[in-house]
């Protein structure tokens, strides 16, 4: 078959991303912090752009707000009649007026210091780095030391086996053998009866774990010019007298505090806080060596057999084992928490409505413009784009692109906040019985329909609920909280799955500790008295989706 060239015209609609909209787009998803950080970034990069620290905006010029979001909080709201049609933006934008909500309050009183606001609380790391420094251990102790509390998890858990710290650590091996044949190199007793699987193994929760996994390389991808991944390999063999030495460091790091620490699992985290309890022997510290797999079903009469030991003495070395920490790093894990500021505020007001006020019932939607960055437009750099018109100088051009930059940057803050008004108060009317109410009367609802209901794309939607909070009278929720799924009860009756979720939470807080429910008496609780038909299956994940343990965990036996 012959090949021939020819010239075809086609005419084809395509949607192009500007990079404009690409930056609208992303602005939707921002959580307030990033937006400020964000502002702060263009004011250092865009020169035409500075912070206004007027106390309000010129009344003289074109005011930027939308119609229906001239409330602010703590302002009181005039009885006006609002335009039908949303603002002009590119008059809004020609005209160089309209400021964003300012950042910092004008107050002319010092404000404290960096240093004097921020606390930084102690780690883990910190904690046990200082107790090495203070340890009476040798240079290559202290070194070997570093290495493995550098592979602690916030647990406390040592995540790297010592047979992997002496294979692909350069350099350690050689030095430990280089000074077991020294002098006064190790201060610490060498143990000589260790069981190998200590020298492979690592920390799981409940158990040793299994040897590390080397990486495989991977052939290429059709026959394309790609990299390869290459195998880690060993730069030296483990030798047993050297992982001895590794071993001893490691025994004494577990008498630091808090006790416990650099274990390599559950098993000997609990052991050693038992022998630093001086119960090493005890039948306590035999069934966590011999039978700790039975205590996490509870079964004490099966451990009971087979330590030959009376149930009454069981129950008392249960009681022992659960006081221990099975987690010596959590007093020092987690991060500080952090306080939310809410996006936008719903309050409730008794009165009658004014004419012309924008409420859904009761309710008004106020947006939080507190903090928010303000920007504005140079008036030096707009002075100079109108004196010299036509000129196509590149400095003139360059100014003439940047005011282009900030205007749209201002333009897609603005719409943004008014995509989150809007988004708000249509929630606000589908899940009116809420505020009212609370949760018991949440109902189902998914994004198409605050989609449809303020005329946007379902996409423009989950954006904009993304790290946004609404403060409500029922409490700071963030908006996606609002968009459930719900289970069909039939006759066209839908329950929201958080209204169930409510309620499997309340009855097992409200059940017999020494006889709790199972999955099936809860379904069957549910159908009886709420008259709500719901599967087990779907009470198990429901029961799973609140950490909430099943029955034979949450048992309490005396």
């Amino acid at each position: 078959m012959a090949l021939n060239l020819k010239l075809q015209m086609r005419l084809s609609q395509q949607l192009i991303m500007t990079p404009q909209l690409q930056q609208a787009i992303k602005l939707l998803q921002l959580s307030r912090t990033e937006l400020e950080e964000l502002v702060e970034q263009a004011l250092i990069e865009n020169p035409v752009l500075e912070e206004d620290t007027d106390d309000g905006p010129d009344l003289s010029e074109e005011p930027i707000e939308l119609p229906e979001m001239t409330e602010r909080v703590g302002e009181s709201i005039e009885n006006e009649e609002r335009p039908e049609h949303d603002p002009d933006w590119e008059n809004y934008i020609s005209s160089g007026s309209g400021v964003i909500a300012e950042r910092h309050s004008n107050d002319e009183g010092e404000r404290p210091s960096l240093e004097a606001t921020l606390a930084s609380q102690e780690t883990l790391h910190d904690h046990l780095w200082w107790q090495l420094d203070m340890a009476p251990l040798t240079p290559l102790e202290k070194e070997i030391a570093e290495h493995m509390l550098g592979n602690l998890d916030e647990d406390g858990y040592i995540t790297v086996s010592i047979q992997d710290l002496l294979e692909y650590t350069p350099g350690l091996q050689k030095k430990i053998e280089e000074g077991r044949k020294k002098k006064n190199t190790f201060s610490l007793e060498i143990p000589t009866d260790v069981d190998p699987i200590l020298y492979t193994t690592k920390h799981t929760p409940a158990g040793p774990a299994v040897e590390k996994k080397k990486r495989k390389k991977t052939a290429p991808v059709f026959d394309e010019d790609l990299p390869v991944e290459e195998e880690v390999k060993p730069v030296a063999k483990m030798n047993p007298k050297s992982a001895a030495v590794v071993e001893a460091v490691v025994r004494y790091l577990q008498t630091f505090d808090p006790n416990g620490v650099a274990s390599r699992d559950l098993r000997e985290c609990l052991s050693v806080q038992m022998r630093v309890m001086g119960l090493e022997g005890t039948l306590a510290y035999r069934i966590v060596q011999e039978d700790l797999k039975f205590l996490e079903n509870r079964d004490l009469r099966r451990v009971a057999k087979r330590r030959k030991a009376d149930l009454d003495d069981v129950i008392e070395a249960y009681k022992l084992i659960m006081s221990l920490e099975p987690k010596p790093g959590r007093p020092y894990g987690g991060e500080r928490a952090q306080h939310i500021i809410p996006d936008v505020y719903i309050y409730k007001y008794h009165a009658e409505a004014s004419e012309g006020e924008d409420r859904v019932g009761d309710y008004r939607v106020v947006l939080n413009e507190s903090g928010m960055p303000r920007i504005k437009i140079s008036n030096f750099y707009n002075e100079m784009t109108k004196s010299t018109p036509g000129n196509n100088d590149l400095t003139q051009e360059y100014v003439q692109e940047k005011i282009k930059a900030g205007n749209w940057l201002m333009k897609s803050i603005e719409q943004r906040q008014k995509t989150i008004f809007r988004v708000t108060k249509s929630i606000l009317k589908h899940q009116y019985d809420f505020f009212e109410k609370g949760i018991h009367y949440l109902r189902p609802l998914v994004l198409k329909d605050v989609a449809e209901d303020i005329e946007v794309h379902e996409s423009t939607v989950s954006r904009i609920t993304t790290n946004k909070y609404v403060h409500t009278p029922q409490g700071i929720f963030e908006l996606k909280y609002f968009f459930t799924s719900g289970i069909d009860q039939g006759q066209g009756e839908v329950i929201s799955s958080k209204k169930i979720k409510d309620m499997i939470e309340k009855i097992i807080g409200g059940e017999d500790a020494r006889e709790p429910l199972t999955d099936i008496q809860i379904a069957e609780i549910l159908s009886e008295q709420n008259k709500i038909k719901v599967a087990r299956r779907t009470v198990a994940k429901y029961r799973e989706a609140l950490n909430l343990l099943p029955s034979n965990r949450r048992k309490q036996l005396f």
